[in-house]
């Protein structure tokens, strides 16, 4: 009689069987879903992703022992009661605000990408985003009058403004500039540089020579203050 238990099945033949149907599962699974595991992409990520916890990690600590212990003054200040064991209420204060930064990483300004991958937020919806830090950057759901996606190497962000040149690895674009206004979700092309230049010029946004590449444009974001003070 089989005896099976809660981890595998006693029974030889049947666990035999077993496992050769989930070979043919896997095979199946792998060929029609394609799945693909890059394990130094998957590395990348997860170095990265634990460099974050542990950011997460000092930072609350460090920003639970000032709130408290701002807490704490108002506290005699004002003349409230405090917990007695506040060891306890310090620890709670440090989990508290280490999953608060966790959470806010992972929102639409404090996600800054992991692994390969690098984003640059411009609203709650759009962003440029960046793989492999290649030169070329994209606009998600942005696309051209070709229909064709918002690739560019060189671009700026002022007021609310996106301005760049258009130029793709895999696109081929009948103008060669555009400014993107993120408010108005309207954007604007140029066939020429001295057509960019013009209106750039009279309408005080950056003009071609000062576009820069998609590097630049990261470190001015997320290098600083940001970088020190936020996951």
């Amino acid at each position: 009689m089989m005896r099976v238990s809660f981890f595998g099945i006693q029974n030889s033949a049947y666990r035999s069987a077993f496992f050769s149907y989930l070979c043919v599962l896997f095979e199946f699974v792998s060929q029609n879903f394609s799945w693909q595991i890059n394990l130094s992409l998957f590395m990348e990520v997860l170095g990265h992703f634990i460099f974050e916890l542990i950011k997460i990690t000092i930072l609350g600590f460090i920003y639970s022992l000032i709130l408290y212990y701002l807490l704490k003054i108002i506290s005699n200040t004002a003349k409230w009661s405090w917990p007695e064991n506040f060891k306890i209420s310090r620890f709670y204060l440090w989990i508290f605000i280490s999953f608060f930064l966790l959470c806010y990483m992972f929102t639409p300004f404090g996600d800054h990408g992991l692994g390969d991958s690098a984003r640059i937020p411009i609203s709650y919806t759009k962003e440029i985003n960046n793989v492999n830090w290649t030169e070329f950057a994209r606009i998600n759901d942005v696309k051209s009058s070709d229909e064709n996606e918002i690739e560019m190497t060189n671009f700026k962000i002022t007021d609310n403004i996106v301005c760049g040149n258009l130029k793709s690895s895999f696109y081929t674009y009948n103008n060669s500039f555009f400014i993107y206004n993120i408010d108005l979700e309207k954007l604007i092309k140029f066939s020429s540089q001295k057509e960019y230049n013009f209106f750039a010029t009279k309408n005080n946004y950056p003009k071609s020579n000062e576009l820069i590449s998609f590097e630049e444009n990261y470190r001015n974001y997320w290098i600083g203050c940001r970088f020190f003070l936020l996951p």
